[in-house]
């Protein structure tokens, strides 16, 4: 990338953090990001065709340091693997819940989503939890394994995990309900 190109980039990215900072992600537009970085609507557009794009690479630093936390806590842990389970759970709810508006903005851009599912980051994710469900699980297959991951991130997408809330449930509340729901009945360990 050439050297104005990534000056710019960094000015959207720093415009657009201070802004969703101050402001409420979806009031925030494009204009207001391109005025705030002191560049053409043009330039913004032609590193971010949408504000989810934006959101997206925006959030990339925060889905990355939730992986390498979680890689770190499960290295170094003797807990249970019930406990390990229910640690990166409620990690990843936490993370959840401070950048809930800036996911919920990434899961209403359906090309977004599609390119974001296709990434090495999000398979990183879902083995983070692949992981930790799998002695949980009894003898699933890979495939198997790999589907309830999937699923479980599925069921914590920004409006099914702001619904939940909404209906009065807090993170242990949610905690307990998804440890049910993925925990093979029997498991011990």
């Amino acid at each position: 990338m050439r050297k104005d190109a990534q000056q710019n980039r960094d000015k959207i990215l720093t415009a657009a953090v201070h802004l969703f900072e101050s402001q409420s992600v979806e009031t925030v537009s494009m204009k207001d990001i391109a005025t705030a970085a002191g560049i053409g609507p043009g330039t913004l557009y032609r590193n971010y065709p949408n504000k989810s794009a934006l959101c997206l690479d925006v959030s990339l630093v925060d889905i990355q340091a939730f992986v390498d936390d979680a890689h770190d806590y499960l290295a170094q842990t003797t807990d249970t693997a019930i406990a390990q389970f229910e640690q990166v759970l409620t990690r990843y709810l936490q993370f959840r819940e401070r950048r809930l508006q800036l996911l919920a903005s990434i899961e209403n851009g359906a090309t977004v989503m599609a390119t974001y599912y296709q990434s090495d980051l999000y398979q990183q994710l879902v083995a983070v939890f692949m992981q930790v469900l799998k002695p949980l699980s009894g003898d699933l297959k890979t495939g198997e394994l790999k589907f309830r991951a999937d699923m479980l991130l599925a069921m914590l997408k920004s409006n099914s995990y702001a619904y939940q809330r909404q209906q009065g449930l807090t993170r242990a509340d949610l905690l307990a309900n998804l440890s049910r729901l993925m925990i093979k009945k029997g498991t011990q360990n």
